[in-house]
């Protein structure tokens, strides 16, 4: 039976649609549960939980900060450690005041350019700490550059930055700092995209109160030839052993290599006349017969004997045997 409604009800149920007698079912706007962010930026880059390690060499590098900063001021100085931080390189430059120190290093082998960021407060904090004081004083940081004493004072810190950061790699992956230049204006440092993104960490330095930090930036993407090391599944060879990874990632990349092979067929004397005199067709005759097995170079380097001949039209190289270098 059709259930239809006359003209009528239809009029009355609009009617008490609008004045409110007849209520209806509203979805709610706010979803059910707990909300949760979710960032698509930033997927797959868990620093702290992809590599764990990171977090480990960060620490080394924080406790021999804390032991070669007491040394050279002779007091004992605390380092303590922030958490890993994802920040993209163009907000990290306009998160910078000007001046900053700012200091560009290469870690070889891996790729990419790191940045160490000295805080102002921290260098005119140590330059008081160096000459006796509590490096608890307050210097106007902007408006000026730094002095001649600042600027030893710099130096001598990210020495000693540089120098400890190898330290704290070293068991899980050798590395060889080198700097490159320092900048005291972050918006002309261009060693990166824009878009990319640097893991950066900071390190809070304290004698009786705290003098100020260090950053370390480097780039997320020097860090992926070596996630599986810092993802925890690396284990230092007692052997010496080299890293199989790079092994079979160095034989890969050397299959691509181009290489030029020559083979030598043999040589001949001529005058300087009967130079002068060759035209397209002459014959030369050479020193070698064609039963005398011919050498093959590598980019120079002898490396096959064998014969020349020709195999369906194309003149051909037939190897048989390589060549044997001398110790």
């Amino acid at each position: 039976m059709s259930q239809l409604l006359s003209q009528e009800e239809v009029d009355a149920l609009l009617n008490g649609l609008d004045t409110g007698e007849i209520e209806t079912e509203r979805e709610s706007d706010e979803p059910e549960g707990e909300l949760e962010l979710f960032d698509w930026t930033t997927q797959e880059r868990d620093v702290k939980g992809n590599m764990p390690l990171l977090g480990v060499v960060n620490n080394r590098f924080s406790q021999k900060m804390k032991s070669a900063l007491s040394t050279s001021i002779r007091k004992v100085v605390e380092v303590s450690q922030g958490p890993l931080e994802m920040i993209k390189f163009i907000h990290f430059k306009q998160s910078l005041p000007i001046p900053t120190s700012l200091h560009l290093f290469k870690m070889d082998p891996l790729r990419g350019t790191g940045i160490l960021v000295i805080e102002s407060h921290l260098v005119f904090n140590l330059v008081e700490a160096f000459f006796g004081g509590r490096g608890t004083g307050s210097t106007k940081v902007e408006g000026r550059d730094f002095t001649p004493i600042e600027s030893k004072i710099i130096e001598k810190v990210v020495h000693i930055a540089l120098t400890n950061l190898m330290d704290a790699w070293e068991d899980i992956h050798p590395i060889k700092t080198e700097f490159i230049r320092s900048e005291s204006n972050p918006m002309v440092v261009n060693v990166e995209r824009p878009e990319e993104y640097l893991v950066s960490v900071k390190f809070d330095i304290e004698l009786t109160k705290p003098l100020g930090s260090v950053t370390l930036c480097i780039p997320y993407s020097s860090f992926q030839p070596i996630r599986h090391k810092l993802a925890g599944g690396y284990q230092k060879d007692e052997e010496g052993q080299a890293d199989p990874f790079w092994i079979n990632n160095l034989r890969e990349r050397l299959k691509e290599t181009s290489l030029e092979l020559t083979v030598d067929l043999g040589s001949t004397q001529l005058s300087i006349r009967d130079l002068l005199n060759l035209k397209e067709g002459d014959i030369l005759v050479l020193d070698k017969s064609y039963k005398t097995p011919l050498t093959a170079h590598v980019d120079g380097i002898p490396k096959f004997q064998g014969y020349a001949g020709r195999a369906r039209n194309r003149k051909v190289y037939k190897i048989e045997e390589a060549v044997t270098l001398a110790a």
